[in-house]
C-alpha cells in the first residue's frame, strides 16, 4: 500500500548518511529474504492472489514524481476495476544506481514471483524500464510491459524486445522556454539546470533536440555537476537578464537526493531571478511555473494503456504515445514576488495560489442571493399585479351581486306579484270546473267525465305548484328565526297537518324520542312535512311503514326518515334535490319537483346537510344533519 507523501523530503547530507543508509538497505533485504524463505509465496500459503497488476517504480516512497505516478496508475486502475488491488514495487534507483542492485532484486523477485501470475507490468521511469527488459523473460515470461516516465526515448531503446509499449516522458522543453520568453520579454540568457543521474542526462539529451529550433534565439547554458551548496551560490548571484529553468533535478554531485518539491523551494528560496520548471510537482514550493509534466497524468496514461491490454487488445497496434502531456501552471505567490502582470500570461494558464475573492469563495451563495431576490421582486411584482387585478375584479363582482340581488329582489317581487295576481283566476277555475264535474257527472259521453276530471287535477296540480314556487322564494325572503325547538313537537304538528293523508293510505308512522332541535320552527315544519309526504306519497303496493329516528353525533343533530317506498336509483340521490328534478311524469306519481330542492334550501339556510340511501324496491332513508346549539 502507498504511504502519504509529506510535503517534501530529503535524505541526511554528508557521506555518513549513505553508508548508514546502505546498512539499514542490506539489514532490510536480508531481512526480507529470511521472511521469503522462512514464508513461502502467495501460491504455498492458499492465501488468495486478487491482484494480476504489478507496477515497478524505480524510486522510493515520498518522491513526489513517481508518488503522483503511482498514484494516477491506481486511481485509473480502480476505476475501471475496483476489485483490483496492484502489487507495487519499490526498486529505490536514486540510492542504489548501481548494477549490483539490480542483481539483488533479481534474486528477491525470482523468489517472490515464481508462483505468481503477472498479466502486465507496469514500469515506472528509466531504471524500472530497464530492469524489466532486462529480466522479464526470466521472471516474468511473457508478461506484457507498459512504461510511463521514460526521459530521452528512442525507438532503438526497445530493439530486440517485443510486448512492450508505453508513455515517453516527453518534456516539453521548447515550449517551456518560448512560454519564459513571451513573460519575460528582456531575457538573454536561460541557465538549465539537471543531474548527472542516468535519467537527468537523458533529460539533458531530450531538451537539446527539443530545443534546436531555438537556436540564435536566446543562448542556453547548462550546469555542471556540482554540489547544491554550488547551484544554489551560482543561482544567487545571477544577473536579472538571466533565468532559470530546472530539468530533472534530485541527485547532487556528493550523492544526496532530493525531492522535486525540496530542490524546488531551495531554488526559489536562493535565486536571484525567477525559477521555471518542466514537472508539475515542483510548483507550489518556489518555481514560477512553466509548461509542467504532472506524473499524475502520465501514470494515469500508462494505466488506461494497460487496461486496454487486459481487456484483449493486441499490444503490437499499440505504439508508444510520444505526445506531451504537459500544462501551462504559473504560481501566483511568486509571479506577485517578481512583479509579472497577469495580463502577460497565456489565456489558457492555470493559476494557482491565487487569493480567492469573495465572489469566487462563495459563488454558489451569490448566485443563489441573487437568484432569492430575482424571485422575490417577481413575486411582489406578481402579487402587485394580482392585487391589483383582485381589487378590479372585486369591484367587478361587487357591482354584479348588487345587479343579481337587484334582479334576484325583482324577480321574486315579480313571482309574489304574479301569484297573487293568479291566485283568484284559479280559484274560480277551480271552482267553475269543480262544479262542472258534480253537476254533469255521468250526463256526458265518457271523455267528457275524463277531460273534466283531467282538467281538475291541473288546476290543483297548478294551485300546488304557485304554492311550492311560492314558499322555495319566501325561504330566500324570509329572515331565519333561530331557537331551540323540541324534535317531537315540531314532528306533532306536522304528522297533525298530514292526518287526513296518513290515514287514506293507512300509513303506520313510529318515532324515536327526537332531540332538541336550533332553528326557525316554521322552516323546520316545512322540512319535515315535505319529506314525510314524499314518504307517503312514493309508495309501493303495501301500506307505507315510515320510521323518523333523531340522534347526536360529534356536534351534529342527526334526523332521519325511512320507508319502504318505491326506493330511488343511486344515480339519482343528487338530482333529486334539484329544482323541478322529477323521477316520474303524472299518470304514476303528482308532485311538482319543488318539495326536496325546498327541503335542500331549509337544510343549508340552518348549516346542515341532507342526503338520501336508498335502492330502487326497498325504500328510501331521507337523512339531514342540523349544528347542535340546544341543551336536551
Amino acid at each position: 500500500m502507498m504511504a502519504f507523501r509529506p510535503n517534501s523530503f530529503i535524505r541526511p547530507s554528508g557521506t555518513l548518511h549513505v553508508l548508514v543508509l546502505r546498512a539499514a538497505t542490506f539489514c532490510l533485504t536480508l531481512f526480507l529474504l529470511c521472511c521469503l524463505f522462512s514464508h513461502p509465496a502467495t501460491a504455498d500459503t492458499g492465501i488468495e492472489q486478487k491482484s494480476n497488476i504489478l507496477i515497478l517504480d524505480s524510486y522510493h516512497p515520498y518522491y513526489s514524481w513517481s508518488d503522483d505516478e503511482v498514484e494516477g496508475i491506481v486511481e485509473t486502475l480502480h476505476k475501471a476495476r475496483p476489485e483490483e488491488e496492484p502489487i507495487i514495487e519499490y526498486l529505490d534507483c536514486k540510492f542504489f544506481p548501481k548494477e549490483e542492485h539490480f542483481k539483488e532484486l533479481r534474486a528477491l523477485f525470482l523468489r517472490k514471483f515464481s508462483r505468481v501470475k503477472i498479466s502486465v507490468i507496469i514500469a515506472a521511469d528509466n531504471p524500472a524500464l530497464d530492469f524489466a527488459l532486462k529480466y522479464r523473460d526470466e521472471i516474468f515470461p511473457g508478461t506484457p510491459i507498459v512504461f510511463c516516465g521514460i526521459n530521452g526515448f528512442e525507438p532503438q531503446m526497445l530493439a530486440g524486445h517485443k510486448n512492450v509499449t508505453g508513455v515517453a516522458e516527453m518534456l516539453d522543453v521548447s515550449g517551456s522556454v518560448k512560454l519564459m520568453l513571451r513573460v519575460h520579454p528582456g531575457t538573454r540568457e536561460i541557465f538549465i539546470i539537471h543531474d548527472y543521474t542516468s535519467t537527468g542526462l537523458a533529460t539533458r539529451s531530450q531538451a537539446e533536440k527539443d530545443l534546436q529550433n531555438l537556436k540564435g534565439i536566446v543562448p542556453i547554458r547548462y550546469m555542471g555537476n556540482v554540489s547544491t551548496e554550488e547551484l544554489l551560490r551560482q543561482v544567487k548571484s545571477l544577473p536579472p537578464t538571466t533565468l532559470v529553468f530546472a530539468l530533472s533535478y534530485s541527485r547532487d554531485s556528493v550523492g544526496r537526493v532530493f525531492d522535486h518539491r525540496k530542490i524546488a523551494n531551495l531554488l526559489g528560496e536562493n535565486s536571484s531571478v525567477p525559477v521555471y520548471a518542466a514537472h508539475e510537482e515542483r510548483i507550489g514550493s518556489g518555481i514560477i511555473g512553466g509548461c509542467l509534466l504532472g506524473g499524475k497524468l502520465h501514470g494515469a496514461k500508462a494505466a488506461e494503456m494497460a487496461l486496454e491490454i487486459l481487456n484483449g487488445r493486441d499490444i503490437a497496434s499499440m505504439p508508444v504515445y510520444t505526445g506531451k502531456i504537459s500544462r501551462v501552471m504559473f504560481d501566483y505567490n511568486v509571479l506577485t514576488r517578481f512583479k509579472i502582470p497577469l495580463s502577460q500570461l497565456p489565456a489558457n494558464s492555470i493559476l494557482i495560489n491565487r487569493p480567492v475573492t469573495f465572489y469566487e469563495k462563495y459563488t454558489t451563495l451569490v448566485w443563489t442571493t441573487i437568484g432569492v431576490i430575482t424571485s422575490l421582486a417577481i413575486i411582489i411584482v406578481l402579487l402587485i399585479v394580482n392585487v391589483t387585478q383582485k381589487r378590479r375584479a372585486t369591484g367587478e363582482l361587487a357591482a354584479k351581486a348588487d345587479e343579481l340581488e337587484r334582479t334576484n329582489a325583482e324577480l321574486q317581487e315579480f313571482s309574489m306579484i304574479a301569484y297573487h295576481d293568479m291566485q283568484e283566476p284559479l280559484r274560480s277555475i277551480s271552482g267553475f270546473v269543480q262544479l262542472l264535474q258534480r253537476q254533469y257527472s255521468g250526463r256526458l259521453d265518457k271523455n267528457a267525465d275524463e277531460y273534466i276530471a283531467l282538467t281538475v287535477q291541473n288546476v290543483q296540480l297548478m294551485k300546488q305548484l304557485f304554492s311550492d314556487l311560492l314558499s322555495y322564494i319566501g325561504l330566500s325572503r324570509k329572515e331565519v328565526e333561530y331557537n331551540c325547538h323540541n324534535g317531537n313537537s315540531i314532528l306533532s304538528s306536522v304528522l297533525s297537518d298530514l292526518s287526513e293523508q296518513i290515514d287514506c293510505c293507512q300509513a303506520r308512522i313510529t318515532s324515536d324520542q327526537l332531540p332538541a332541535i336550533y332553528g326557525d320552527r316554521s322552516m323546520l315544519i316545512l322540512l319535515l312535512h315535505n319529506l314525510i309526504s314524499n314518504a307517503l306519497k312514493f309508495r309501493g303496493e303495501q301500506a307505507p311503514r315510515i320510521f323518523i329516528t333523531g340522534s347526536q353525533d360529534k356536534g351534529q343533530v342527526v334526523i332521519s326518515i325511512r320507508d319502504n317506498g318505491i326506493g330511488i336509483a343511486e344515480e339519482f340521490s343528487d338530482k333529486v334535490f334539484k329544482l323541478f328534478k322529477k323521477l316520474h311524469n303524472h299518470s304514476e306519481f303528482t308532485g311538482t319537483g319543488i318539495g326536496l330542492a325546498i327541503c335542500k334550501r331549509v337544510v343549508e339556510l340552518h348549516g346542515g346537510r341532507i342526503w338520501l340511501e336508498s335502492e330502487p324496491g326497498k325504500g328510501s332513508c331521507f337523512s339531514f344533519s342540523l349544528p347542535v346549539k340546544c341543551r336536551n
